[in-house]
């Protein structure tokens, strides 16, 4: 079997995953979306056991956008710790409220501890306004510095609503974009559609030029011809698997994307290829 490299995981501390109730008090993006008990939470000892299952030989892996630096500060030691446990299978990234009055230096600190990029950041309660751009863009300096990406949650911005979709628009994420050319991005959930507009002139494809877009959710959210659709409006080579793990297991995706009508190289791009080229060796 071909080996898999997933760009969009979750998973947190067993503090966390043992008794979610406290950390539902004053986090409500996260109450929003874990509230319910049948919402998975995953320990980075169960994604290893699902990645040898699976064929995923490399994960890139983050916790949640907490608000509470104590909250996020525990999710990304953990991270950072999982990833010295199983070295050359995960990749840390580092999670946190964007607009936190701490969130540069704990960027930094997570950098100097050996993450390799930043995400999901999310702004589930606004579009990416004035104030999302201000809390950004220190962040993407950083990230620019160290040379790693931002993973950033992105989603539709039509269609029925649904746990975790923010009030994003189209125009908003494409400003941010291209006000911060510097900055490598990847956009979740395939980039809430901003990718189909690459058919449009050539400032667009140049705006999206240093983007990629994971595939989290995609069974839920668009049908798998749309692949090679976003193959040709951006390149195959910025398409990424991601799964959104443990929400979907990466099986799911393997089965749909093979019958999306993407060849043989361009699948082989999507499931290691691309995502080996942007991360480089473990």
């Amino acid at each position: 079997m071909q080996p898999k490299f997933d760009v969009h995981v979750h998973i947190c501390p067993p503090e966390i995953r043992l008794d979610r109730e406290p950390y539902l008090q004053e986090e409500p993006e996260f109450a929003a979306i874990y509230r319910d008990p049948a919402a998975r939470l995953a320990g980075a000892s169960e994604l290893i056991a699902d990645m040898d299952a699976q064929d995923v030989t490399r994960s890139v892996v983050f916790g949640f956008p907490w608000r509470q630096a104590d909250n996020f500060r525990l999710n990304n030691d953990y991270v950072l710790e999982a990833a010295r446990r199983f070295p050359g299978r995960l990749i840390p990234f580092c999670c946190l409220d964007a607009g936190h009055p701490r969130a540069s230096a704990e960027v930094e600190r997570c950098l100097s501890a050996g993450a390799r990029g930043i995400g999901e950041l999310a702004f589930y309660e606004r579009d990416l306004d004035e104030t999302a751009h201000k809390a950004l863009t220190p962040l993407a300096a950083v990230c620019r510095s160290a040379e790693v990406p931002i993973l950033l949650h992105t989603n539709e911005p039509i269609g029925h609503p649904y746990p975790g979709k923010s009030p994003m628009t189209l125009p908003r994420l494409y400003s941010l974009i291209r006000d911060l050319p510097k900055a490598k991005w990847i956009l979740a959930h395939g980039g809430g559609g901003l990718p189909f507009f690459g058919f449009l002139k050539k400032e667009v494809r140049d705006t999206l030029a240093r983007c990629w877009f994971d595939t989290a959710a995609f069974p839920f959210l668009y049908r798998p011809e749309v692949l090679p659709v976003l193959a040709r409006a951006v390149g195959p080579e910025k398409l990424l698997l991601g799964s959104d793990y443990p929400l979907l297991p990466p099986s799911r995706y393997v089965r749909e994307f093979a019958q999306s009508g993407l060849n043989d190289a361009e699948l082989e791009g999507l499931f290691w290829n691309n995502a080996a080229d942007l991360f480089g060796p473990a």
